[in-house]
């Protein structure tokens, strides 16, 4: 079944799908959900909390923890998240969703990689902080769609309007050559597109750009991502890969 609106359940079920932790049988049922009945405002939400974990794991150094930490950190993240499903649920307030990107499972193994690398910890203050903004009233959100090859291809871009910049998020979009890149433009409605940077995605297809609007920019009419040589282009050249109306 189609939704037409997110709701906190909704949302809820989306957070638990993107960070790993739903059952099996629960995520087969929802993977049936997104694929078979094609449920746009699921998978919208899905992709943007997929965006936001990648998000997390960006340049982050590899390490493995003695056996010992190990069993010690996770013994604590089980116990937490025992304590956690006696106690009484509140009622759901707008954004719930957020406390979830920390489940029992992925609360687990972020102890261990919070353990080993002191710098994520910033990081994840950091995206945390991003993340309250990004839930403001303020911040308009727009989804690109992939075009032409690459229809699999999703884009989101959290519009903060205060603060004049894109916070922009990417999946599924399979990396360019080293000669290519991609390019992300600012579409005015009069007026020629405006480079918004250029970038590549990772080996899993995601990616992350933070951009400031320019100083005079006209009104946009929508956000575009194209294919062009390295370093880029002034204007556009190549084919839309991503696209989206604001």
């Amino acid at each position: 079944m189609k939704h037409l609106q997110l709701t906190d359940d909704l949302q809820e079920a989306a957070s638990l799908y993107a960070a790993g932790a739903m059952p099996e049988d629960e995520r087969k049922l929802y993977l049936q959900h997104l694929e078979t009945d094609e449920c746009e405002v699921c998978r919208a939400e899905v992709l943007a909390l997929q965006s936001a974990l990648h998000a997390l794991a960006i340049d982050l150094p590899e390490s493995s923890p003695s056996a010992a930490a190990k069993m010690r950190l996770m013994a604590q993240a089980e116990v937490s998240a025992s304590m956690r499903g006696m106690q009484n649920r509140e009622p759901r307030r707008q954004f719930e969703w957020l406390a979830w990107l920390i489940s029992a499972a992925a609360t687990a193994a972020l102890i261990v990689v919070l353990f080993l690398n002191s710098n994520l910890r910033a990081k994840v203050d950091s995206l945390s902080a991003q993340i309250s903004e990004l839930v403001s009233p303020k911040v308009r959100v727009v989804n690109l769609s992939g075009k032409g090859a690459t229809p699999q291809a999703g884009a989101r871009v959290f519009w903060d309007q205060t603060n004049r910049r894109w916070l922009f998020f990417v999946t599924n979009l399979q990396p360019v050559t080293k000669d290519k890149t991609y390019q992300l433009w600012f579409v005015q409605k009069n007026g020629p597109p405006i480079s918004a940077g250029t970038f590549n995605t990772n080996a899993d297809g995601s990616a992350t750009l933070e951009v400031p609007l320019p100083a005079g920019i006209g009104e946009l009419g929508a956000a575009a991502v194209t294919t062009e040589p390295a370093g880029g282009l002034p204007q556009p050249s190549g084919s839309f890969v991503l696209l989206g109306e604001l």
